[in-house]
């Protein structure tokens, strides 16, 4: 018995145009009429259907597909059995890697409220950062040699960074000059070989005074939104040891207005 392609359609659950899709691919071939170029799909035709979306089910591309059906013998498929194991599992780390980074984010989420303008001795954790603009001038591309490139691939564990230089802090009435960039954690960089070049900096633990703070619409990021985190700093008789650094937690909407949340690391000694 031949089937017509809306059929075909309703017994897979395969749209028409995606039907037509994998024709012109070279997946199936169903017979066509010539007289009205109608398509007439035999069962065996409908299970090739059946197992090009099994496989893609399982994640094989429809080139893979074509090459698994009409061409691969058991050696060949066997191998990209192996090769999909092995993409599996670089997404089982990727994936893990990120419900953990998703937690980390909802958590200090829930904590703003009780951060915003309070001050923490905390430790930082190891991480590289890159800086790629200096106020609101960005450096050249070429400068980076495909570092930033390669950063923006792994965007997910990537957080957007503001580094404050101390001299510059300490002249925060005079000045207002920063840099912005990315940072990630050492250990999202040995878990995917993330690349590094001079152009990379490195946070090794310092200790800190932590705060979260929150800097409104374009054009209001101050390095004076620090002050309250210095004073806090003086009072419990330490000094500032190094530049500052930040990553924004949230860009929101309040009833007040714009807020770009950013938490930040003061290093002290």
């Amino acid at each position: 018995m031949n089937y017509k392609i809306g059929q075909v359609s309703k017994i897979l659950n395969i749209p028409i145009d995606t039907l037509r899709y994998y024709e012109k691919l070279d997946i199936v071939h169903p017979n066509k009429n010539d007289k009205n170029n109608y398509r007439s799909y035999e069962p065996w035709d409908i299970n090739f259907l059946t197992e090009c979306k099994r496989l893609r089910s399982l994640d094989y591309s429809l080139s893979d597909i074509q090459n698994i059906m009409h061409y691969d013998n058991l050696e060949q498929f066997s191998k990209r059995i192996e090769e999909k194991q092995i993409d599996y599992n670089n997404k089982l780390k990727h994936y893990s890697l990120l419900i953990k980074k998703n937690e980390e984010l909802r958590r200090e989420l829930l904590n703003i409220a009780n951060d915003l303008g309070q001050f923490h001795f905390a430790e930082q954790q190891d991480s590289y950062y890159l800086l790629h603009r200096y106020n609101y001038n960005y450096e050249k591309k070429d400068d980076f040699n495909g570092i930033l490139e390669a950063w923006l691939n792994y965007l997910p564990f990537i957080e957007i960074i503001v580094e404050m230089q101390m001299n510059n802090i300490m002249y925060r009435a005079v000045t207002n000059d920063h840099a912005w960039g990315f940072s990630i954690k050492k250990e999202y960089v040995e878990a995917f070989n993330i690349p590094l070049s001079d152009k990379v900096k490195l946070i090794e633990n310092p200790r800190c005074v932590t705060t979260v703070i929150s800097a409104g619409d374009k054009g209001s990021f101050s390095l004076k939104l620090l002050d309250g985190a210095l004073e806090f700093i003086r009072e419990h008789g330490y000094r500032l040891a190094g530049n500052v650094t930040g990553h924004i937690l949230a860009r929101v909407h309040e009833s007040d207005g714009y807020h770009r949340y950013i938490k930040v690391w003061l290093p002290i000694n």
